[in-house]
């Protein structure tokens, strides 16, 4: 018995030195375990960071990964506001625009110069060329509508000149050259002889009839027999000889 014992112990200890079959020690699971969890809290930290320099490969790959579909959706995102059409009922001023007792086109009297840039889809600049004052200057087209010049003051339009070369004619078809005769003919009830209105030579005054526009003119300069500029706008600034000095 004596003997039996000592053998079964001898190869208990045999066993014992080679790492006693399939089973994992707890300890050795417990450290895997949270191994393993540090390993996947990692990885995901990753992907939800913007790309770094890293030697790990694969989980800079995770992240540019998603980055990229951030960027491609900013991109998508600005291309439709760039492309994006324009309000329905915005107005294009041209040439091919008239004039009223109140308005060029779009651009109505009393517009801040916001407005009646947004009314045109033009750029309207100050055009430095013309007098100004603290509280009056004029802004203008260039190119975009030459001839035309927007007179503002305390921020809105009340005052607009055509001078030569444009082509805008009034709605009745009044425009620069045409004779003094057909201006009186066109608006038979309307028109006085208003020379103070310009600083030397003719001038025409469109009166309207209605009390709710007895406000507005339309002056009609006269040279050699035919018009050769005209404004509109609202009184006393349509009235000044000399636009924004007075």
């Amino acid at each position: 018995m004596k003997k039996r014992a000592l053998l079964v112990a001898a190869i208990a200890m045999v066993v014992a030195a080679c790492g006693g079959g399939d089973e994992t020690p707890a300890e050795t699971t417990q450290d895997t375990s949270a191994e393993v969890t540090a390993t996947t809290s990692l990885v995901a930290t990753t992907a939800a960071q913007a790309p770094t320099p890293s030697d790990d490969m694969e989980d800079s790959g995770t992240a540019t990964t998603e980055v990229a579909v951030t960027v491609a959706e900013e991109v998508a995102a600005t291309t439709t506001a760039t492309t994006a059409a324009p309000p329905t009922g915005t107005a294009e001023l041209t040439s091919d625009d008239v004039v009223t007792l109140r308005a060029l086109g779009p651009v109505t009297l009393g517009m801040t110069v916001e407005e009646a840039a947004v009314a045109s889809g033009l750029t309207l600049s100050q055009d430095f060329g013309r007098t100004s004052t603290d509280n009056c200057y004029y802004v203008t087209a260039g190119a975009g509508l030459p001839g035309v010049a927007f007179m503002v003051v305390d921020g809105a339009v009340v005052r607009v000149e055509i001078n030569a070369p444009s082509v805008i004619a009034t709605r009745s078809g009044v425009r620069i050259g045409t004779s003094e005769a057909s201006v009186r003919e066109v608006y038979p009830n309307n028109i006085q002889q208003a020379n103070e209105a310009v600083s030397e030579g003719q001038a025409l005054a469109f009166v309207p009839n209605d009390e709710a526009d007895a406000d507005y003119r339309i002056y009609f300069a006269i040279d050699g027999g035919e018009v050769s500029s005209y404004r509109l706008g609202i009184r006393p600034a349509v009235d000044n000889l000399l636009g924004c000095q007075g």
